[in-house]
């Protein structure tokens, strides 16, 4: 996974996080709570792609092909 991967998947989970702040909780948009919730998103989203999608893939490749991005 290149790095421009794990930026974009942080950069994801912010704006996740803010449309969730916002929309659902009805809070501030620009804070640092949005920004940590935003990158737990992230790195839980850069964790799945660096760990689980390969060992799905590895145990099935039928499996790995049912994934989204399932190259």
């Amino acid at each position: 996974m290149d790095p421009q991967s794990i930026i974009d998947s942080l950069l994801r989970g912010v704006m996740i996080a803010g449309v969730n702040r916002v929309v659902f909780e009805r809070k501030a948009l620009f804070s640092m709570a949005t920004v940590n919730q935003g990158v737990r998103l992230g790195a839980a989203s850069a964790g799945y792609d660096l760990l689980v999608k390969p060992a799905i893939k590895t145990v099935s490749p039928q499996l790995g092909a049912m994934l989204p991005n399932g190259k």
